[in-house]
Order: structure tokens, then C-alpha cells, then sequence
């Protein structure tokens, strides 16, 4: 169809206004009604995830249906995979792409005739059309011929004909379970749920037909194999829209009927054992359900918005976090590092990073080391979220502040205390103290990396000795998503790339990058992995910190020994191909 030598430049031009003319390089394009395609469409007709144009073999490019419910046309006719032409039409309902070449300067071979000046070619045993209709809306294309070129290079599709009839009103039940069936299969579809409510007390709710029911046990079949973090429930002018936070990142899941929405909203609120309220009422709630190898805890809170309650269901599933420390991908000096502060009778650990960066999970799974038979282990938290054997664990309540409670428990003989988080002096000076007399203390502190930890704790108002002398250890961390095993793609380190990362790289030549497919809900990421940057406390650093501390004279002290900073432990993970330089550069800024 075309010659192999020389690259060829797809050009798209659609009739979308919005969109206008898109010129495709090596990266797949994808098409959909999702804000996060890179061509977003908004002819109703078109699926969240509709289709895919990627370049294949000999600078050609190959688009690809994704089990779209209307399906994708070329020329007329519908297919799952094809091959792509000059002059050919691309069209999903109404809207419709050109799709143009341009030829490298140097080819010297015979182009191919326009399509409207060609004859059209017979189709190949391995293309793939599901139907014959005509064209619509193409606008100023429609002088172009009803054909679709199928040279022996394309692939026969696999799979179920696309554009199989759904019940009218009845859609969203096939996109949401096309979604749970193309995620990894961790809960069978059939599985048996068991909804308890806030009291404990299991209930048959979930085993009914009915479209509350039904939409509920989707979703939460749905956040269990994607792993998500939260469920937004959120009202809009004339439906609901449903979004998860799966790896740190919102994932727009799929738009119910207003009145499902509203029974999937009431059947939460149920469960939650809220009181009738106005729909101008805040309500917070929790509720649980039973699987059949786990429990999972739920927290959902309701809120008033202009356009009705937005419901955000927050997801306390244990599996999702690491349950060792030797799960959480330390590199073996910080490890043991950690493990030997566990093992003595004082000292103090400060994780440091923002919300959401996995602090706490560090701090659970560094307790987790401590013989909790023979010490006594008490934590003060905001809220208790994970429930540890072994480790008395106090809420912080309303009329209470971490300050008070960590003063309490200090008459209640522990040998180990975790506080949640240092929110004020107060609270820094109190918890360093415990560490200076006979307790190991473990707690959380908002600070951009572990330099930044020292001195955030200096601004609160702590004195420059009780720092130097009460610490120990500072981790700062971030989580960077990990790349899917299934989709990911290799690409070249540039020249940039591999002087900035240097030695981390580890002379490796390719990187990798995300593509998405269905097992990763078309982000191209399955999951996080922590970066860790670990400040060791010696008799060196604590002069610097006692003798009016800079940032660059604590960094001359901290290089003469071992320290990766949080970019240099991303980079590390790049070159091993488990994650992007583009996601380290996101997470853990550009150094």
C-alpha cells in the first residue's frame, strides 16, 4: 500500500470544529467520549473509550475498535481492525475524520491515487466488517468512496461482534460490566457480596435485581479490581457521573440514569444508617462488606452540591497497601536501617511527604517489626483507618487534639508511640521529648522531602537542640504509579534524559512508556510503588543542625555519606522499567 522507507505522517482532519486537523506521530491516538482520549468527542453515539489509531509496521498506522457499543466505520462500514489509507473516512455517528498522508521529501515511489480517484480494492479474508451501512455526517468528506482497504498485514480481530443490542435504559449495565469483565480478574464477577451496615448487622440488599442494587454491586466489583481508593458519586445537569481515584489519579467510570444514581445513593445511605435529612444536610456514615476471602470497610460522606448530593464512599481495603516492610520496596540500607531503630528502646522515625503519599502505610508496616506481645504499642490517630493485632489505637475526637491525648497515653506506659501526624509545636516538642526518654516514637509530618522535614520542624518553634539531639531517622516519600505489564512500550532514552539521570539509569538505552488497555482502564498504570529519601542522623548533621542550619550546608554534610534524593530513587525505578520519567517527574518534581 505504501512503501516501507522513509517515515509517512498521518494527518487528521475532522469536522468537529473543536478538533480540527491532528497530526499523528509515534504515539497511539485514542477517540472517546472520555475527557482523557486524546480526541474527545461528543456525539452521544461514541463510548467513553471508542477507538485507537496507533502506527504500525513501515510508517503505516492501524485503528482499532475497543469494544465500542455502536461501533467504528471506514468508509461505510463497520470493523474491529483495519489497515488505514489515504483519503479513507473514519466516522463514529456523526462525527467523522480524514484521514491525509504526507510523504517523507526523499520518497521517490508512486504514490497511490487519491481515494476518490482510485478503484475501490476488494476486501481481504482478514478485515473485519460488521455491517454495510452508508456513511453519516461527513460533512464536506462525502465525495469519498464507501471502501476500506485490507492489505494481508492486518490481523483478523478476536472477539464478540460489536453493536450487540442492550434493553433501552438498560446501558449503563453493559458498561459497567464491560469495564469490571476487561479489568484482572481479582473478584469473580458472581462472587457472593455481603453488605453490612454500620451496626455490623449483614443484610440481602445486594443480591436483588433491582437497578440500585445491581448498580451498587457493579461498582464496588469494579473498585476492587481496580483498586480504587474512592468512589465519587456526583450530580449533574441530567445524570450522575461516577468517577474512582485508582492510582492517585480520578478515572471517570461511567454516567448513570439520575433515578439510578439516586437508588445507588439511597441504598448507601441505608447502609450507613444515616437519618432522614434535608438535601441540604453534610452526613458522614461507614458500612462495610463482606467478600468471600475478606472484609472491606467503607467511610461515606455526603455533601450538598448546586445540582443536588455528591456521595464520596472512600474504599479501607487492607490488600491494596503493603503488609510487610519488606513489601514496601525500601533499598536494602534504608531496610535495615529502619528495622534496627525498631528493635531499640528509644528513638524517633519521621516520615515526611504530602497527603496521600503512603506515610502512615510506612510507619504501620515499621510497627509491624516491633514484638508487640512484650512491648506495649499505642497509637493516636486521625482517623483510625487500618486495624493492627497487638497495638492499642485511640481516635482523635472533636473535643481532642493529638497534643492532649499523646500527654494521656504517656501515663499509660508505652514503650512505643505513634502520633499520627505534627500538627503544631506543641505536639513536635511533646513527641521529641517521649523519644529522649525511654520511648521509640514513630509520626508524620507535611514537608516536601527530608532536608525540608528539619526544618518545618524548626518554623514550628522546636528548638534546634531537641531536633539534633530527639532525631533519629526522616523518610520522605512520594508513590509514583507503576507501568502496566500488559500495554507498556519501550522508547529511547534521549540524550537529555540520560545526562540528567546519569549513573540511576544504569546505561540502560530505553525507557518504557504507558500505552493503556483494558486491564489498566486505558491509563497505561496498574498500581504504585513508594520512592524513598532517607535522612540518617549522626553526630555531623546534628552540629550542622545545632549551629544555624542552611539547606546547602546540611546537603555537603548529607553527600559525604549514602543519599539518593526522591528524583534519584525514581529515576532508578525508570531504568528498571516499572515506571515513566515523565510520572517521576510529575510526583517527585524536576531536580
Amino acid at each position: 500500500m505504501f512503501p516501507s522507507d522513509g517515515a509517512l505522517t498521518l494527518r487528521l482532519a475532522s469536522n468537529q470544529p473543536d478538533i480540527g486537523t491532528i497530526e499523528l506521530g509515534e504515539r497511539p491516538i485514542r477517540v472517546g467520549r472520555h475527557p482523557d482520549n486524546d480526541i474527545c468527542i461528543t456525539d452521544g453515539v461514541a463510548s467513553r473509550h471508542h477507538c485507537v489509531i496507533e502506527p504500525a509496521d513501515g510508517g503505516t498506522y492501524i485503528l482499532k475498535d475497543l469494544g465500542s457499543r455502536n461501533g467504528t466505520k471506514v468508509n461505510g462500514r463497520q470493523v474491529e481492525v483495519v489497515l488505514l489509507s489515504d483519503g479513507d473516512i473514519v466516522s463514529i455517528g456523526k462525527f467523522a475524520m480524514h484521514v491525509e498522508f504526507d510523504k517523507p521529501m526523499f520518497e521517490t515511489h508512486s504514490a497511490p491515487a487519491p481515494a476518490f480517484e482510485r478503484e475501490p480494492e476488494p476486501a481481504s479474508e482478514s478485515a473485519v466488517f460488521l455491517d454495510d451501512e452508508p456513511v453519516e455526517g461527513l460533512g464536506s468528506f462525502a465525495g469519498v468512496h464507501n471502501t476500506v482497504q485490507s492489505p494481508n498485514a492486518m490481523r483478523r480481530a478476536s472477539g464478540k461482534d460489536r453493536g450487540k443490542r442492550v434493553k433501552p435504559g438498560k446501558e449503563w449495565i453493559a458498561e459497567l460490566s464491560s469495564i469490571a469483565e476487561g479489568l484482572p480478574d481479582t473478584t469473580p464477577m458472581d462472587t457472593k457480596i455481603v453488605l453490612l451496615d454500620a451496626d455490623g448487622k449483614p443484610s440481602n440488599a445486594l443480591e436483588s435485581s433491582a437497578d440500585g442494587a445491581v448498580a451498587t454491586r457493579l461498582l464496588l466489583i469494579i473498585a476492587a479490581r481496580s483498586r480504587a481508593t474512592d468512589i465519587h458519586v456526583e450530580p449533574k445537569d441530567d445524570n450522575i457521573q461516577v468517577r474512582m481515584r485508582v492510582d492517585g489519579q480520578m478515572i471517570s467510570v461511567t454516567d448513570l440514569p439520575t433515578q439510578v444514581g439516586d437508588l445507588f445513593v439511597g441504598l448507601i445511605r441505608t447502609a450507613c444508617l444515616m437519618a432522614q435529612a434535608g438535601r441540604d444536610a453534610i452526613q458522614d456514615g461507614h458500612f462495610a462488606v463482606k467478600w468471600s476471602d475478606r472484609r472491606v470497610d467503607f467511610r461515606a460522606s455526603i455533601t450538598p452540591t448546586v445540582r443536588g448530593q455528591k456521595l464520596v464512599v472512600r474504599v479501607l481495603d487492607a490488600r491494596i497497601a503493603p503488609q510487610r516492610l519488606s513489601e514496601m520496596g525500601m533499598p536494602p540500607y534504608m531496610e535495615e536501617a529502619v528495622r534496627k531503630l525498631c528493635q531499640q528502646d528509644t528513638g524517633f522515625i519521621l516520615a515526611a511527604g504530602p497527603t496521600g503519599s503512603g506515610k502512615t502505610t510506612t510507619l504501620y508496616n515499621a510497627m509491624r517489626e516491633i514484638d508487640r506481645e512484650r512491648r506495649n504499642v499505642v497509637t493516636i490517630e486521625d482517623p483510625v483507618e487500618y486495624h493492627i493485632e497487638g497495638v492499642t489505637q485511640i481516635p482523635v475526637g472533636r473535643d481532642t487534639r493529638f497534643a492532649e491525648l499523646l500527654r494521656s497515653i504517656l501515663r499509660q506506659d508505652p514503650d512505643v508511640i505513634l502520633v499520627g501526624e505534627i500538627r503544631d509545636e506543641e505536639t513536635a516538642r511533646t513527641a521529641m521529648q517521649a523519644s529522649m526518654t525511654g520511648h521509640v516514637v514513630f509520626s508524620t509530618i507535611h514537608a516536601k522531602d527530608s532536608i525540608g522535614a528539619v526544618f518545618r520542624l524548626l518554623d514550628l518553634g522546636v528548638e534546634p537542640y531537641l531536633v539534633a539531639n530527639a532525631m533519629n531517622l526522616v523518610i520522605a516519600q512520594r508513590l509514583v504509579r507503576s507501568l502496566c505489564d500488559s500495554c507498556k512500550r519501550a522508547v529511547a532514552v534521549t540524550p537529555g534524559q540520560a545526562t540528567r539521570c546519569g549513573k540511576y539509569m544504569e546505561g540502560k538505552h530505553q525507557t518504557f512508556v504507558p500505552t493503556g488497555c483494558g486491564r489498566c482502564l486505558r491509563t497505561g498504570f496498574v498500581g504504585r510503588r513508594a520512592i524513598f529519601e532517607m535522612l540518617l542522623f549522626d553526630d555531623e548533621l546534628r552540629d550542622c543542625v545545632l549551629h544555624n542550619p542552611t539547606i546547602q550546608k546540611m546537603k555537603k554534610v548529607i553527600e559525604q555519606g549514602v543519599f539518593r534524593t526522591l528524583q534519584q530513587s525514581g529515576w532508578v525505578l525508570a531504568g528498571q522499567g516499572l515506571t515513566s520519567l515523565d510520572e517521576v517527574d510529575k510526583v517527585a518534581g524536576w531536580a
